[in-house]
């Protein structure tokens, strides 16, 4: 026996050296392998150059698979498809019976109007769901989930947001107001809204749910000098802000879809001989104005609480010491979390966000000169 290797898992002969591990097949094992190129240059080695345990735990280094590859495809012929049944049920479906409707659904600027529609609700749908889903994000955590009973609060709150809008619209502009030589307008409009502000809904949960947590956060926050901030106050404050920011831009997607769709229905009246009095331009751009400033409630007080907030967290991380105390550390420190936060950043630019919810307000003026305009 003696000179002959011990077999693997069995202790070395004595006077043996112990022999490194073995592999597969008699292979040496991967710790004593000679590196690779890749792996010698520090970067990351592909799949097929791990072990099968290393690779089953990588799995961000495998191939995607032909069902992964197929989802971004599903889903963009899913919008499509949404595109091109809204565009044929609240476009066309049972518009053109009578014959001042076959005349003015005749017209390129109602094709222009319908295929908007179409796109609308497709869009509609998915910010829907890319809002609901930054929301289920947040609660994903059961730390992080509101109870049952706030949970209906919200939403009871969202449905009384839009039902006071959709009152507020349809006080303001009855049916008929608008000569529209359209079969089937008393359901078309209304179902076009009713759909707007459905997909509108997650993303007001959502911002309620960031003042929410802003709130706690606010009351977490020491107001004695000798306590640190809790663990984490910067980081929630920093998702908070930018999950803010992405509501927002939900519902400026929304809006502006819808003041489009309107800029588009008056250019088709015009182009149909209903004189510019009737509707005019100004009546787009008040429409944009009504939604945005709809929305802007909903923001606005999320951006000055956590405004508040951070300057809160700010004093309790880096707190004022006396004159004589102050230090280039001190300093440095400060302005770093002062730059991270915006705090030195005037207003009017952080709130620029907010601002931002005006650009329907644009987005109208531009509708306004979609083709058909002019006539």
């Amino acid at each position: 026996m003696d000179g002959t290797a011990p077999a693997d898992g069995m202790a070395p002969l004595d006077g043996m050296a112990p022999l490194p591990p073995q592999g597969a097949a008699g292979q040496p094992a991967a710790a004593d392998r000679p590196r690779t190129d890749t792996q010698a240059k520090g970067t990351a080695p592909a799949a097929d150059d791990l072990p099968p345990p290393v690779a089953r735990a990588a799995p961000h280094l495998s191939r995607p698979g032909v069902r992964l590859v197929a989802v971004p495809l599903a889903v963009t012929l899913g919008l499509l498809t949404v595109a091109a049944l809204g565009t044929g049920f609240v476009g066309r479906f049972g518009a053109a019976e009578s014959p001042e409707a076959r005349a003015f659904t005749s017209l390129l600027e109602f094709d222009l109007w319908s295929a908007l529609v179409g796109a609308s609700i497709a869009l509609y749908v998915a910010v829907a769901y890319a809002m609901s889903y930054a929301v289920h994000r947040r609660w994903r955590q059961p730390i992080d989930r509101p109870a049952p009973r706030a949970v209906a609060v919200l939403v009871a709150g969202a449905a009384v947001l839009l039902g006071a809008v959709f009152g507020i619209l349809r006080f303001f502009t009855p049916p008929g107001s608008v000569p529209v030589p359209l079969d089937g307008l008393a359901w078309r409009i209304p179902l076009l809204l009713v759909l707007g502000m459905l997909a509108a809904a997650p993303g007001a949960v959502g911002l309620w749910d960031v003042q929410v947590r802003l709130l706690r956060l606010s009351r977490r926050l020491p107001t004695e000098p000798d306590i640190l901030a809790p663990v984490g106050a910067l980081r929630e404050l920093h998702r908070g802000w930018r999950d803010a920011v992405r509501f927002l831009t939900g519902g400026s997607l929304i809006i502006s879809t819808a003041v489009v769709d309107a800029g588009a229905l008056r250019n088709a009246l015009l182009a149909y001989g209903v004189p510019e009095e009737t509707f005019p331009a100004s009546s787009v751009l008040l429409y944009g104005a009504f939604f945005s400033v709809m929305f802007a409630l909903v923001f606005l007080p999320v951006v000055v609480l956590w405004r508040s907030v951070a300057g809160r967290l700010v004093e309790a991380t880096v707190r004022i010491p006396e004159a004589d105390e102050l230090t280039e550390d001190w300093i440095e420190r400060r302005a770093r979390l002062v730059a991270f936060l915006r705090l030195d950043v005037s207003l009017p630019k952080v709130l620029a966000p907010a601002f931002g919810i005006l650009a329907p307000l644009a987005t109208g003026a531009v509708s306004l000169f979609l083709p058909g305009g002019g006539r």
